[in-house]
């Protein structure tokens, strides 16, 4: 019986699947915004509530959850410096889904997710400076 079991799986094999979840989870904790299929982004959502739980409290049983999950370290440090502070009061409901509509080539449905609550990323790349060069603002 399958009481509280919610699996989405895809036919791409288990390690596999695992993958794509752990490469969609850093694209959208890095950018902020991720735009795929439904399937995905429902598979996504529950992953992350998970992860995003975790994140609030910086212990080594949590930080050992993410690394076996995500394996990334600059996405842990990421979630426990920046993410998790910003998600410290509310208890779910950190994502937003839009639906887009249907794809043109296949007609699958796309789905945009994002946060809920604004969460400010502090690790934009400042531009480069060589020494005895000025910076031509245009």
């Amino acid at each position: 019986m399958r009481h509280r079991v919610k699996k989405i799986k895809f036919n791409y094999g288990r390690d596999a699947n695992r993958m794509l979840l752990r490469k969609l989870s850093v694209n959208f904790l890095t950018k902020g915004k991720l735009t795929t299929t439904k399937a995905k982004i429902k598979s996504l959502k529950s992953f992350l509530e998970i992860v995003l739980n975790k994140a609030k409290e910086e212990t080594e049983a949590n930080k050992n959850f993410i690394w076996k999950r995500i394996g990334d370290k600059k996405i842990i440090r990421l979630l426990f410096k920046e993410i998790g502070p910003a998600i410290k009061k509310k208890t779910s409901g950190y994502l937003k889904l839009n639906n887009l509509g249907k794809r043109l080539s296949d007609g699958s449905e796309m789905v945009k997710i994002e946060w809920s609550i604004p969460v400010v990323l502090e690790n934009k790349k400042k531009p480069l400076v060589l020494p005895g060069r000025k910076i031509s603002k245009k």
